[in-house]
């Protein structure tokens, strides 16, 4: 009778044992899952943000009857009058986010005013309608904006994405008003505050990485190459594509890398970046 109580005993003790095992393991593996969750609302948040307020700035500016008079002028001294103006608003616009360059661009091509960090240039470009964001910006209603993708700045020779909004003069669309950030303010952003087991990336509409909180991204123009894919590349993490990380934050599952650490994703879009949080 005392073995066959003993036993009994062994057995409840093993059992409780592998409950409380099981237990504990399934508390961390929601513990890693809400953490990534949190973590990447945290950071898509930020970036949200970030584009609100570039935007906002912008679309602001872009109201300043200024920029009108100037569209609308006919003499060249009172043209010439108010594109200092229209050059101080742009200043105005840089000190307060460090822009890499902003300017007005006439509906036909050329670049009306310019300035380059927190210097005006004089050197204008003739025709800008090839330009990534013109035919878009051209296309937006009064007071709204458009993000252009990421793209080679050949002013600001680093990769950079652009914000445009129009100008209504003379009845149309007269001019967009457009200005650069580099992706420097947003890589900081995502990379900012993690511990050793979180890791932030993000992934354009193309599939290339634009920040990644484990390797340093190089903006800056390298040679001759104006192809974005020569300085940022494709996404992959474990063998993973991105709609497989996609898949397996969805459905919880555990990601396994290279060196065998076990980790977690969560994902949310921004505009056209996917943000991707991953917690050990």
């Amino acid at each position: 009778m005392t073995n066959s109580r003993n036993i009994s005993f062994v057995k409840l003790l093993n059992f409780l044992l592998i409950f409380a095992c099981s237990s504990s393991f399934s508390f961390n593996v929601y513990a890693d899952i809400n953490s990534s969750k949190k973590l990447v609302a945290k950071k898509a948040a930020i970036i949200k943000t970030l584009h609100k307020k570039a935007t906002k700035a912008l679309v602001n500016a872009a109201q300043d009857k200024n920029y009108v008079n100037y569209l609308e002028a006919q003499s060249p001294k009172n043209k010439n009058t108010l594109r200092k103006k229209v050059d101080q608003i742009s200043l105005k616009v840089q000190q307060r986010f460090h822009v890499e360059e902003m300017c007005l661009i006439h509906k036909d091509g050329p670049k009306l005013a310019r300035i380059v960090r927190n210097k005006v240039a004089y050197d204008l470009s003739p025709d800008e309608s090839s330009a990534v964001f013109f035919a878009p910006g051209f296309s937006l209603k009064p007071k709204s904006s458009y993000i252009s993708p990421i793209y080679m700045s050949p002013d600001a020779d680093k990769l950079v994405l652009a914000y445009v909004t129009p100008i209504k003069a003379l009845d149309n669309n007269e001019a967009i008003l457009h200005y650069e950030h580099g992706l420097s303010v947003f890589q900081k952003a995502l990379s900012k505050g993690l511990s050793d087991d979180e890791r932030v990336i993000a992934v354009n509409q193309a599939g290339l990485v634009v920040s990644d909180s484990n390797n340093v991204i190089v903006n800056n123009k390298k040679g001759d190459s104006e192809t974005v894919s020569d300085y940022l590349r494709p996404f992959s993490f474990a063998g993973n594509s991105l709609e497989a990380i996609k898949s397996k934050a969805e459905s919880q599952t555990a990601i396994m890398d290279t060196e065998g650490s076990t980790y977690h994703a969560a994902y949310q879009q921004v505009k056209t970046w996917t943000i991707i949080a991953l917690s050990k």
